[in-house]
């Protein structure tokens, strides 16, 4: 097994958002969407950015419906804080087979497409896709909304 590293630098949002429920209030959650993506690099070389040649986006319309559904941990409506962070890193590790050749094209970034007001598109960044399979990152945990100036929002309803 060999492992090629993914690192995309850009600008990140980070929302915090619990239920407004009672039962659930102050049960903050974390998610990340790159707000704008400015570079791809493989390997840490950053002489070479390759966010142009990377794969189609993938749409989805179930990213927040999936999240905020009515029998999940987060049914609507739920309270958002967020933040943009600018100039972030975070790296993904695909994972190949010896005599597997790394594809950049395989490399897709998941865009969840009109689910809500408040996020026409949100470019997951928990996750990439490399030959269709979920990539994650584990390099997003430490960002906070609420450490400096954020918007506070509600959101009531999905498309």
């Amino acid at each position: 097994m060999k492992t090629v590293k993914i690192r995309i630098k850009g600008d990140l949002l980070a929302v915090d958002y619990c239920n407004v429920d009672k039962e659930f209030l102050d049960e903050y959650y974390l998610t990340c969407a790159w707000d704008k993506v400015e570079a791809m690099y493989i390997n840490g070389d950053e002489e070479e950015n390759v966010v142009k040649k990377k794969g189609k986006y993938v749409k989805t319309k179930e990213y927040f419906h999936d999240l905020f559904s009515a029998d999940g941990d987060h049914p609507l409506p739920v309270e958002c804080h967020a933040r943009i962070y600018q100039n972030v890193y975070a790296d993904y590790n695909i994972r190949l087979e010896d005599e597997e050749e790394f594809d950049i094209k395989k490399v897709q970034l998941v865009k969840s497409d009109y689910e809500c007001d408040a996020f026409p598109y949100f470019i997951i960044a928990e996750h990439i896709l490399y030959d269709g399979k979920e990539v994650n990152t584990w390099d997003l945990g430490e960002f906070c909304p609420e450490e400096k100036m954020y918007s506070e929002f509600t959101i009531d309803s999905l498309y």
